[in-house]
């Protein structure tokens, strides 16, 4: 079976799909992503790599709201409104459209596989006649992502074949086939051996966007001003200008360089965010609670489904202090709808389980 996953330009919209690809390649199907030069830089390692897509800064979203006040505020806060993102997303996808078919012809996949932001994948997919499968990536409604994103390229009437959710059905139910969610990351430098073990009092790990570079936060501003009131260490990762240009910090402040989350948040217990869906994710499977600190795109939406549901705090960057922070590492509801939720996503259908049904989707015979 030959499978061609599509990817806007932005790691945080491919990874979440790369587990699900590197496992179809291991189980011997041919396997090819489509995606932007970041995202093939990172992965050309791991399974063959396209670029079909240029880069894509921040000038984009603002230019697609400049004239759109009521559209550039639900996307300010955060809440995951499918108009913002079909608006913001359509020049992309644009962009992607010649390249996008042409690699369909070049690769005459039997499958594709895309992301909700990706929708031009599934224009290729009709044109050419072959099942398409939206692989939901965030616990937003990609469907209506999707359906935004086609009307606005002027193809309402393409659907895709079946639709994933990697979403816990707990926190927010999105149509289609649940899946496991299974973290993915590139290799990086081995944790230090002091995060490799538990601490002697309650370790909170602390991560933060890399959108906008390194400038301080102040997520971080207030996650550094309330520490010391706090009877917990926390790890600070890739921490900002703010946090480096300091001359000391916190004695039960430690930072860390990139890490891969999943392995460090064994020896946590509780984590920090800023609600991006990585982050959030992470710490969903290690059954953590968790701060999240609402921002734009989905970040809002993410930091209330996770707060409704009760296993994490939804907390605006400069209102986290002493007393949030301590409720996080003491309130003992918190800590058991967390464990409540990871049980629930080990639980969802396997990445083997997937395969096979992708297989029959694509009439491909299983030996």
């Amino acid at each position: 079976m030959r499978v061609l996953f599509i990817a806007t330009p932005l790691i945080g919209h491919a990874f979440p799909m790369l587990p699900l690809a590197l496992h179809l390649r291991a189980a011997g199907h041919e396997v090819m992503l489509g995606s932007g030069d970041d995202v093939v830089a990172v992965l050309r390692e791991r399974l063959p790599t396209v670029t079909v897509a240029d880069p894509m800064s921040v000038r984009v979203p603002l230019r697609a709201l400049a004239l759109h006040p009521i559209a550039a505020r639900n996307a300010i806060v955060g809440s995951a409104d499918p108009a913002v993102a079909a608006r913001v997303f359509a020049p992309v996808n644009e962009g992607m459209r010649s390249r996008v078919r042409a690699l369909t012809e070049h690769f005459a996949p039997d499958l594709i596989v895309h992301e909700p932001f990706a929708a031009v994948a599934a224009i290729a997919a009709a044109e050419s006649k072959t099942p398409a499968v939206l692989h939901n990536v965030g616990l937003d409604h990609g469907e209506r992502v999707c359906a935004g994103l086609l009307e606005r390229l002027s193809a309402p009437q393409v659907r895709d074949a079946t639709a994933l959710s990697i979403a816990p059905p707990s926190i927010v139910s999105i149509p289609g086939r649940p899946m496991q969610y299974v973290p993915f990351s590139t290799n990086g430098p081995p944790m230090p051996d002091w995060l490799t073990g538990r601490a002697d009092r309650p370790r909170i790990l602390v991560t933060r966007s890399t959108m906008l570079g390194d400038r301080a936060t102040p997520f971080l501003r207030s996650v550094v001003r309330a520490a010391p009131a706090v009877d917990a260490e926390f790890v600070i990762v890739r921490p900002d200008d703010g946090v480096t240009r300091r001359a000391t910090l916190p004695p039960n402040i430690r930072t860390i360089g990139w890490t891969v989350l999943s392995d460090a948040l064994r020896t946590c217990d509780a984590m920090i965010n800023h609600g991006g869906a990585g982050s959030v994710y992470a710490a969903l499977r290690a059954g953590l609670p968790q701060i999240l600190a609402p921002d734009t795109g989905d970040r809002g939406w993410n930091a209330k489904l996770v707060q409704e549901r009760g296993c994490g705090l939804s907390v605006p960057p400069r209102r986290i202090t002493v007393a949030r922070i301590t409720r996080l590492i003491t309130d003992p509801a918190l800590a058991t709808a967390a464990r409540e939720v990871a049980a629930e996503m080990a639980a969802m259908p396997t990445l083997d389980e997937i395969a096979a049904d992708l297989e029959t989707l694509a009439h491909f015979p299983r030996t």
